[in-house]
């Protein structure tokens, strides 16, 4: 059973599979890859492969925590507190957890459900779920005011999930969470993926009708971590010629959040996502993110970048609302560890639209040419743009330290300037 939280993500996920087969003519028979037809297990049960290798979480200012797997009915640790929580009618297979990495919150442990998307493609799903426990089952921790609805998970800490993805060469990564990263690796007969994030707040739509529009209100705002691996070794993946796999793309707006397209004439980057335009008190404006990570090797495979370290001047981040939306509060690029971090945020829902795509005047100074031979009167040269100056402020969020380059540099939604 599909928890109604997931029902709009996961309707998204199967009308783009089903429109991706209808547009390229592949049908299920020609897939590449063929997945488990039930959630990963975890392999110290001994499966080897399309399994779950460890799951950790960090808590601000502390040391990570590895997560060991209890199976249901396994005596394990309790949740911290019972406040606003009861167990929700889905029952599962156990939980990941550990001695005292759940002291304060209200569930006792994560179950990682990591599966195919749908029977007809090999996208990996994975979702991560808050757990309560007894002494003879694990069941889903669902909020005390309405049991379809699972308990939020603490913002503060990150979740790090590593997971074997048999033959799957990823093309790229999408899901929900903050200050998402993604490292895939292969070797002994198996790729591994490893995924790390903060759980974000979701809005939830009770149909795709309030997604859309401006009078669609979201049921409830829901703090989650998920993500969607898709392969390009598959006639149903997503590639980029030259891509090593290792983008992600994240938002809180799973209405249309799906693969980004790329335009190699145009060279532009688009990734779309949607959500309620109202919060739950038929009031508030809901506010979105999105957040990319593209890898050097990435940048230069796209962009043709001679020197991906520059990407704040060599890249424009754009965002578009629909009419009366409001435009991003913050846009942020930056280069560290071979990664380009590409962060936009405080823009309204119902359904914007981020743009990357390479800076004309990037391109125009840092490309030699031949001059062609001119005959006649020469046209004047044009007067350059001076562009405006650009100032630096480091912003921290726990343990996390961002650097934010920009004409009128902020910090992003739940970091504070150092």
């Amino acid at each position: 059973m599909i928890r109604s939280s997931l029902k709009s993500f996961f309707t998204v996920v199967t009308a783009l599979i089903t429109l991706t087969a209808l547009v390229t003519g592949a049908t299920p028979a020609r897939a590449a890859i063929t997945l488990p037809t039930t959630s990963f297990q975890p392999c110290s049960s001994g499966v080897t492969n399309y399994c779950i290798e460890s799951v950790s979480i960090t808590k601000s200012g502390q040391k990570p925590v590895v997560l060991i797997w209890t199976p249901a009915g396994t005596a394990g640790p309790s949740a911290g507190n019972t406040t606003g929580v009861v167990s929700g009618k889905s029952s599962l297979p156990g939980r990941w957890t550990a001695p005292g990495a759940f002291d304060t919150n209200n569930y006792d442990g994560l179950y990682i459900d990591a599966k195919a998307a749908n029977a007809f493609v090999p996208w990996v799903y994975i979702d991560t779920q808050p757990t309560l426990s007894s002494g003879s089952a694990t069941n889903l921790a669902a909020t005390a005011t309405n049991p379809n609805y699972p308990v939020n998970l603490d913002p503060e800490s990150a979740i790090d999930i590593k997971i074997h993805t048999g033959d799957i060469k990823a093309g790229v990564t999408f899901g929900v969470g903050t200050d998402a990263t993604l490292d895939l690796s292969s070797g002994a007969g198996y790729s591994t993926a490893e995924i790390s994030g903060y759980p974000v707040s979701v809005p939830l739509a009770k149909s795709t009708k309030d997604c859309t529009g401006d009078t669609g209100v979201a049921t409830a705002l829901v703090t989650q971590f998920q993500s969607v691996i898709v392969p390009s070794n598959d006639p149903f993946g997503f590639s980029v010629d030259g891509a090593s796999g290792k983008m992600y793309v994240g938002s809180n707006g799973i209405c249309k959040l799906s693969t980004p397209t790329w335009n190699a004439d145009t060279k532009s980057f688009k990734y779309s996502a949607s959500a309620p335009k109202l919060a739950p008190d038929g009031t508030t404006i809901n506010k979105g993110f999105y957040h990319a990570v593209i890898s050097f090797a990435d940048a230069t495979a796209l962009w043709g970048l001679k020197n991906p370290a520059d990407a704040a001047s060599a890249l424009v981040v754009s965002i578009t609302t629909s009419a009366g939306g409001s435009v991003a509060a913050t846009k942020s690029v930056s280069a560290r560890n071979n990664l380009i971090i590409i962060d936009v945020s405080g823009f309204s829902f119902p359904d914007p639209l981020l743009d990357i795509t390479l800076n004309p005047d990037y391109n125009m100074n840092t490309t030699t040419t031949t001059k062609p031979l001119v005959t006649g009167t020469p046209k004047p040269t044009p007067t350059p743009t001076i562009a405006p100056k650009r100032i630096t402020v480091t912003c921290v969020k726990g343990v996390i330290t961002k650097k934010i380059t920009a004409v009128n540099a902020t910090c992003p939604s739940g970091y504070r300037k150092k």
